[in-house]
This record gives C-alpha cells, sequence and structure tokens, in this order.
C-alpha cells in the first residue's frame, strides 16, 4: 500500500471530528451531476469512499457502489452505514479491468504525490468501461505540503490537471470549482473535473 501513512493515522484518529463535518455538508450538487452522467444500475468505485455518504447516495439512486478506503476507522464507519464489504486499499491497488462504469474520487487523489498522478490515473482508466465516467477533485494551489494536522496534499492548477488528462487520454465533459471549509478548518479553494473514457 503506497498511501501516505501519516495521513490515513489523522484520519484514523479524526473519525469523529470527520463524522461531524460530513453529516454538516450540504447536498452535493456534483454528486448529483455524476449520477445523471451514468447509467442506473452500474458499478461504480467509490474511491476514498469516507464513512459511506456517497456510497449510500448511488446505492438509494439504483447504482451499485464498491467503496474502497486506505483508513481502517473509515471502513468500519462506511461499513456499518451501508451494510456492505468495503475494501481498505489505497489508489494504486485498484486492479480491475473494464469493470466500472463510473469511479467516484471526491477529494481523494489530492492525497497522491504529484510523481504518480499520472500513474493513477492509468490504472483508473483501466478499471473503467469504454465511455466510463470518472469524477475527482483538487484543491487549488501549488506544490505539495501539508495541513495543519498533517495530512500530505498535492495542489493543482486547472491547466496543471488538463496536461494530466490530455496524457491519460481522458475527455473532459464538464468542470466545476469552488470554495469549502475541510477538516482542518480553513477556507480553501478546489476544482471538479467530469471525465470520460475515450
Amino acid at each position: 500500500m503506497s498511501a501516505d501513512q501519516e495521513t490515513v493515522n489523522i484520519y484514523n484518529k479524526k473519525i469523529s471530528d470527520y463524522k461531524k463535518l460530513i453529516s454538516k455538508e450540504l447536498k452535493d450538487t456534483n454528486l448529483d451531476i455524476f449520477m445523471n452522467m451514468i447509467e442506473r444500475g452500474g458499478k461504480v468505485l467509490d474511491l476514498g469512499c469516507g464513512t459511506g455518504s456517497a456510497s449510500l447516495e448511488l446505492s438509494k439512486r439504483g447504482f451499485l457502489p464498491f467503496p474502497v478506503d486506505a483508513s481502517l476507522e473509515m471502513i468500519k464507519v462506511a461499513e456499518a452505514l451501508l451494510k456492505i464489504k468495503a475494501r481498505k486499499i489505497s489508489f494504486d491497488e485498484i486492479d480491475e479491468y473494464n469493470f466500472y462504469h463510473a469511479i467516484w474520487a471526491n477529494f481523494s487523489l489530492l492525497h497522491t504525490t504529484k510523481n504518480k498522478f499520472s500513474d493513477i490515473l492509468k490504472i483508473l482508466f483501466s478499471a473503467l468501461k469504454e465511455k466510463g465516467i470518472l469524477f475527482f477533485s483538487l484543491k487549488r494551489g501549488v506544490g505539495e505540503s501539508r495541513d495543519k494536522l498533517g495530512r500530505f496534499y498535492s495542489y493543482y492548477e486547472k491547466s496543471e490537471v488538463e496536461k494530466y488528462l490530455e496524457k491519460a487520454t481522458f475527455q473532459t465533459k464538464k468542470y466545476t470549482e469552488g470554495v469549502s471549509i475541510g477538516l482542518a478548518g480553513d477556507k480553501e479553494s478546489w476544482m471538479g473535473f467530469f471525465c470520460e473514457k475515450i
């Protein structure tokens, strides 16, 4: 597993705070857009599923979620919520081929180092069926650093991400951006990409 262990440990320790944060969040419009882009009944990889809230919505709408996370405590909470098995794996351990109709990676790939980002996109491309949809969101900025909780982040600008997507032969179907307050309590800018495997 290549997940940053310090980041995983922080999520394990902060699970109660994370659950409170998620419970206060408003309806995720990006998830609604995502679900409208894929066929009902489709298999969806919830990559970095956290407490399972997205998988729950996917299940309610008739999709088949496959939740995975590197944090054992997140997995425990997700399994209790969803009543299905969640896998404790990191991004580079996704080994399915031509399997998923869509992948939901909401604020999870930002914990990957920039030198591994291309490889992760290749893995996700391979796991998707033809015309499969990938959504991922990242924080805007420059470089790599740890936040005040100690979690590792890679920061990107839009043009930088577009180059990665072009190299991985993903086509951006829709782009979104916004500002939100995360677990560390800081207001930060983010961007989201809805991409199709071409």
